[in-house]
């Protein structure tokens, strides 16, 4: 995940959308970017057919919404979805979901790269990974990770890594300004530790035996999911309040 994904951008955007902090139409353009066709919502009630996402952004509005929250489960990892089990089962497939906040009970599924589809989902009380509780969570774990290489003698990174953190920076910002710095910062590192564990991922460091290759294998895994925890984090800060 060197990049946000769509999900990511319809989240953070959408939210400021729905939070009347801008226009729906800037909100789509945001998620679609420059490359991508027109984004269209398929399934939403009382709209037989697909519907472009400013509009979406409207209806889901009148249905309660007051923001979308990003989750991006993995196999073993579904805490962030709500419910009911075929919602989960396809938003695992999917990779991503964006989970509509207040009284909507609603989740958008991507289905392809401009295409979503919208899903009835379980009321959820729960409350959400914050920005603060996510970027120590995420610290925890390069500090503990970073430890534990140095201690298998396979923190020497792969020089692939080096790139990819020199290639994160200075890149324009991903979220809304309304998202607020923290959320900034804590996405711009989140993104820059999931690159790098997808570089070391890809070799075998230094390991010598089994035992360390595993211990290896462990390490990143628990970096990564701090990451991922972190970015749908920042991507959902405007769905905390």
């Amino acid at each position: 995940m060197r990049d946000l994904p769509a999900a990511g951008r319809l989240s953070a955007w959408g939210s400021a959308a729905l939070r009347g902090q801008l226009s729906p139409d800037d909100a789509a353009d945001a998620v679609a970017g420059p490359d991508d066709p027109v984004h269209r919502v398929a399934g939403l009630p009382a709209e037989p057919e697909p519907v472009t996402l400013p509009y979406a952004l409207g209806r889901l509005r009148a249905l309660g919404a007051t923001g979308l929250r990003l989750v991006l489960p993995r196999p073993g990892d579904v805490a962030g979805l709500p419910g009911p089990p075929e919602l989960n089962t396809a938003a695992l497939a999917a990779g991503a979901a964006v989970v509509a906040t207040g009284g909507c009970t609603l989740a958008l599924l991507p289905v392809t790269r401009a295409q979503w589809s919208a899903h009835r989902v379980d009321p959820d009380h729960r409350t959400p990974l914050g920005v603060r509780l996510a970027r120590q969570e995420l610290s925890q774990a390069i500090r503990e990770g970073a430890a534990e290489l140095t201690r298998l003698d396979v923190a020497a990174w792969d020089p692939a890594a080096a790139e990819v953190l020199d290639g994160g920076r200075g890149r324009p910002p991903a979220l809304p300004g309304s998202a607020g710095a923290d959320a900034h910062r804590l996405l711009a590192l989140a993104l820059r530790i999931s690159a790098v564990v997808e570089v070391a991922a890809a070799g075998e460091g230094r390991v010598v035996t089994g035992a360390e290759a595993g211990a290896r294998a462990r390490i990143l895994r628990e970096l990564d999911d701090a990451a991922r925890h972190a970015v749908e984090a920042a991507c959902s800060a405007h769905a905390e309040g």
